[in-house]
């Protein structure tokens, strides 16, 4: 009989929790209270039996829903499970985790199984609801370190350029970044700005950040023709000309200069160090190469900038070569070339004139040179005097010389070579080819050849008879 009893026992009770109970009852019933004796194999026989028919009752499960963290595993031991008997530490439970996704927000059904100590078992379904409630989380980016944001001066007022949000659900939310005021990075200083993210599910983070606005770029110095650069001798020598000194912050900076330079030493080169320091400490320097160097042509001075002659008149272009100087050999006038232009043929000359210095720097200037073609008229009244006979060997050589004086002024009784009044004049130019003749108009009609309109050539007279050179 015992042991069919403990066949029964053992289909509904663990032995260890059975020998519990049994000791329990025995020291309370027995020893405690000094029963009679009854023998152990007796009472224990009693004891299992009875106390296994007392608890068929299942336990209860008691939660509805359970809230699960988003991407956290399900926890058995957050469902509410309670019993007659066993407390919740000796009940075992169980769920059905397959429909179940907690990298996913939302409502899930999950079958839970409870099972006492003597077998009892209760099924449920249960909503498991995995949410959201973590906050985003804040990180600097780049080289910052903690909270204490380093923010380059006149740099980006865009929060997002130093600082990102990230939410476990959401992922970057630091475009939502909301700030308590505007980043000013015109200034330089420390400013304190509080930030809070926000994520879908409502879940809020608050940070307080430092932003040190600061200037940690030196001053740029541009050499805006290189380091080696040549000075013209003589001339002056303007930093300017060479140098920009510039900074991200203060703007154009006045650099302190090292060295100086002799615009008249031709040995060697001089140096020069440039240093630039901005508001905050920060330094820069660069190195200039000046070599002094007679780079400058000389330059020449004409009195006329065009002449006009007629064909074959005599032309000296050293009548109109003024001065001729040099920046360092000074006159250099001697040392020019005079050019030369044939009057033979009409046309429209270019006269060039050159000089080169000790330094081999040629200048130059030039002269435009007409040749016109001489026109013959006939007047009523008319003859021309002739020099000689044909053919005429005085006529080019004399209107050359009366186009040389073009420009001249008018002085009565005067011959030349300045000034001229008309017979003065024509006296002066037969007088460059040779021929004498008187002053007076009346005794050149006389000391010449009398001879037709028609056949006058250049640098014969032309005398109006009757009654005024107007008819």
């Amino acid at each position: 009989m015992e042991r069919n009893i403990k066949e029964r026992v053992s289909q509904y009770v663990d032995e260890n929790k059975v020998k519990e109970k049994l000791t329990q009852f025995f020291q309370e019933k027995i020893v405690n209270r000094k029963a009679m004796f009854i023998p152990i194999t007796g009472v224990a026989t009693f004891m299992l039996v009875g106390y296994a028919a007392a608890d068929t009752k299942a336990p209860e499960i008691t939660s509805d829903q359970i809230e699960v963290p988003y991407g956290e595993k399900f926890d058995v031991d957050t469902v509410d499970v309670t019993d007659n008997r066993d407390s919740r530490e000796d009940i075992q439970v169980s769920a059905d985790l397959t429909s179940l996704n907690v990298e996913q927000l939302g409502d899930y059904k999950v079958t839970v199984t409870s099972t006492d100590s003597f077998n009892n078992e209760t099924t449920k379904e249960v909503t498991v609801k995995v949410v959201d409630q973590e906050g985003p989380k804040f990180e600097t980016l780049g080289s910052n370190e903690g909270y204490v944001v380093e923010v380059p001066v006149n740099g980006s007022s865009d929060l997002s350029s130093y600082v990102k949000a990230t939410d476990n659900v959401d992922g970057d939310v630091t475009p939502f970044i909301e700030a308590d005021k505007t980043l000013d990075t015109s200034k330089l200083g420390t400013q304190t700005i509080t930030l809070k993210a926000t994520d879908v599910s409502g879940n809020e983070t608050e940070k307080t950040i430092d932003f040190a606005v600061t200037d940690d770029d030196a001053p740029v110095v541009t050499l805006k023709n290189g380091a080696d650069v040549t000075l013209n001798y003589g001339s002056d020598f303007n930093l300017s000309d060479y140098v920009d000194v510039t900074d991200n912050f203060d703007g154009v900076i006045q650099p302190q200069v090292e060295g100086s330079i002799d615009n008249h030493k031709e040995d060697g080169v001089q140096t020069l160090t440039i240093k630039a320091t901005d508001s905050s400490g920060n330094e820069s320097s660069a190195q200039l190469n000046v070599a002094v160097k007679d780079t400058e042509a000389p330059k020449i001075s004409l009195s006329k900038s065009e002449v006009s002659v007629n064909v074959g008149a005599s032309l000296d272009l050293s009548n109109y070569l003024s001065s001729s100087t040099d920046n360092k050999d000074g006159d250099v006038k001697g040392k020019v070339s005079i050019p030369s232009v044939s009057t033979s043929k009409a046309g429209s000359y270019t006269a060039t004139y050159t000089v080169s210095d000790a330094a081999g720097n040629q200048g130059s200037a030039s002269l435009t040179v007409k040749v016109n073609a001489v026109r013959t008229s006939s007047k009523k009244g008319s003859v021309a005097i002739g020099t000689t006979s044909r053919p005429n060997y005085y006529g080019t050589s004399v209107v050359g010389a009366a186009y040389s004086r073009l420009g001249c002024p008018y002085v009565w009784g005067a011959e030349g070579p300045n000034t001229f009044d008309c017979s003065g004049l024509v006296k002066w130019c037969y007088a460059k080819a040779g021929k004498s003749l008187p002053h007076s108009s009346s005794a050149m009609k006389s000391s010449g050849t009398v001879i037709s309109i028609s056949s006058a050539q250049p640098g014969d007279c032309l005398l109006y008879t009757s009654p005024s050179p107007r008819d």
